[in-house]
């Protein structure tokens, strides 16, 4: 059994966790396995996982239902984002999402089209990209990087 201190959306808590196995998923590591305050399997993204230890409690390994081995199920891709990259950031959108992740257009434009769950992280990664990308789709995301734009336009005025 393994012991850490986990940094979430909420703030911090301390779980415990009988690890199965490391996975690398949605562009990063997470460990995976069953959480015995939860009485469920649970995945911890590694890059908020502090102060690990390891217990001397063991355990038995359980049977994992395979509705909980299918990591893409846990978070529907939903909504489609559509953008257009400038061709500097072709190395980004492959390490982020794969060698053929994008389709290149006839002036040289590289459109992404992926789907996404977590709206605020998806603005966020935009936004990282600058002037080098343009959101066509969804219109409320691309309502979403203009005001705040704006507002950080506003704070260097």
């Amino acid at each position: 059994v393994i012991e850490f201190d986990y940094y979430y959306e909420k703030g911090e808590a301390h779980r415990r966790l009988e690890p199965y196995f490391v996975v690398f998923q949605w562009t990063a590591w997470y460990v995976f396995g069953y959480d015995p305050l939860r009485q469920d399997f649970r995945m911890f993204k590694l890059a908020r996982l502090w102060n690990l230890e390891l217990c001397e409690e063991t355990y038995a390994l359980r049977e994992v239902p395979p509705e909980k081995r299918d990591f893409n199920a846990r978070f529907a891709d939903d909504t489609k984002l559509v953008a257009l990259f400038h061709p500097a950031t072709r190395y980004q959108l492959i390490e982020t999402y794969g060698l053929d992740c994008y389709t290149e257009t006839e002036d040289g434009q590289l459109r992404l089209e992926i789907g996404y769950t977590n709206e605020d992280y998806m603005a966020a990664w935009v936004l990282g990209f600058g002037e080098k990308v343009k959101v066509l789709q969804p219109s409320a995301l691309a309502k979403r990087i203009r005001a705040t734009a704006d507002k950080v336009l506003k704070r260097y005025r």
